[in-house]
């Protein structure tokens, strides 16, 4: 017999290619930030050999903290679920 359960992820969360193109490009810049943020903290210890260094951890977390609230502001809300009937 058939299942009775609908097919595909049931959590109501859109997936990003449902987004408008705005919200994408959006999301992808804050992402953008995040592999910036990543990017410059290995540059920086690879060119000045210095991987401990207060300045440089307060831009990396700068932006990966950027990068990942952007990220996750611009993604679309799931629907609430109804309430129960009376």
């Amino acid at each position: 017999m058939a299942s009775e359960e609908p097919e595909g992820p049931t959590t109501g969360v859109r997936p990003l290619s449902s987004m408008s193109t705005a919200r994408q490009v959006t999301f992808w810049g804050f992402a953008a930030l995040l592999v910036a943020g990543v990017a410059f903290y290995v540059w920086w210890g690879v060119a000045f050999g210095v991987w401990i260094d207060n300045g440089v951890y307060a831009v990396t977390i700068t932006l990966l903290l950027f990068g990942l609230a952007g990220m996750w502001l611009v993604l679309p809300n799931p629907p609430a679920p109804a309430p129960p009937a009376p």
